[in-house]
């Protein structure tokens, strides 16, 4: 059963990780292993127990099958479903008792904390163990800025034509075209009718190249 969870688990994440489409190449770190041996107590105890560390830390705990429990991440700094977290926890009985195991999963560098902390937290929680304040991100910077292009950019020809460039690598028109952002440095990649490569100005403010020239809102 143990294995079934694990595997369900990582179908979770995997799926999570498509969906939000994060621009930076990302690895996973595992934490897995973690377990308690508890003498004397029930199924449904470990249950209500494994839902409230879960729920601490992450969102929707829910049961993905008896005695199997796993939750996703919390909204991340852009106000964003963040699913780039994961973690499971798995009841089974043992004599008068019950053992717990916790493993967790977490996608890097898209949060500003590991797997293991994750996952000590939540067995610490469970079990009344001493819990550190996980790392929190670090807001996105507005404004006209050279560490991103957020925000909304105006053609410098063309008075029609203005986009919006979000904090989740997507862009669109006045008119819903939907496109994609990627920046790497000073150069940026402008997914629009096309990819376009182009220049970010040294004061975060102009972008030009691949035919286009525009000017940021800020």
């Amino acid at each position: 059963m143990v294995i079934k969870g694990r595997h369900l688990f990582a179908a979770v994440l995997v799926t999570a990780m498509l969906v939000t489409g994060a621009l930076a190449p990302a690895a996973i770190d595992l934490s897995t292993g973690l377990r308690y041996a508890i003498p004397t107590g029930t199924l449904d105890e470990c249950n209500a127990k494994a839902k409230t560390a879960l729920d601490t830390y992450l969102q929707n705990a829910s049961q993905t099958s008896p005695d199997d429990w796993v939750a996703t991440g919390p909204l991340n700094q852009v106000g964003q479903p963040d699913t780039t977290a994961s973690a499971t926890v798995h009841c089974y009985a043992n004599g008068n008792g019950y053992v717990v195991t916790f493993s967790c999963f977490v996608e890097t560098p898209n949060n500003p904390y590991d797997a293991s902390s994750l996952c000590t937290d939540v067995a610490h929680n469970f079990n009344g163990g001493v819990q550190t304040a996980l790392a929190t991100p670090t807001p996105v910077p507005t404004g006209c800025t050279t560490a991103n292009l957020i925000g909304t950019w105006q053609d410098d020809s063309n008075s029609k034509l203005s986009l919006k460039l979000t904090p989740d690598g997507e862009l669109t028109d006045s008119e819903d075209v939907i496109g994609s952002w990627i920046l790497n440095g000073t150069n940026a990649i402008i997914t629009y009718y096309g990819n376009h490569n182009m220049k970010l100005s040294a004061d975060g403010k102009h972008l030009t190249g691949g035919g286009y020239s525009f000017t940021r809102q800020c």
